[in-house]
């Protein structure tokens, strides 16, 4: 009777745990494409176009199924550049989306100096 009794409630914590991971998982997906985008964005001459390809090819690459919903977002400035990428996490739980997702970089643009 224990067993009955305690047998789905660990198992919902295991599988809530391995949701947390799943989320932290997606997070440094994003962050990761946000850096790329960032740093190819800032590169001589400034190209908001190519921050936004540099950080949609490291998603194709490495997100596949895990950043569903995802969406690039580029801002520049004439001395920076910031990529913002949004998306939902895998879900374990059918019925229930997963978590949302949203992970920025900004870097200065290069510039040359005399």
């Amino acid at each position: 009777m224990e067993l009955a009794v305690t047998f789905p409630v660990v198992l919902l914590l295991v599988m809530t745990l391995i949701q947390v991971a799943l989320w932290f998982h997606a997070r440094s997906i994003a962050l990761g494409a946000a850096q790329e985008g960032a740093r190819e964005g800032r590169v001589q001459p400034a190209s908001t176009a190519r921050a936004g390809t540099a950080a949609e090819d490291f998603l194709d690459q490495t997100a596949s199924d895990l950043l569903t919903g995802r969406d690039v977002t580029v801002a520049a400035s004439p001395t920076s550049i910031e990529v913002t990428v949004t998306g939902t996490s895998l879900s374990l739980f059918p019925g229930l989306s997963g978590w949302a997702v949203t992970q920025s970089a900004v870097g200065p643009v290069e510039r040359p100096t005399p």
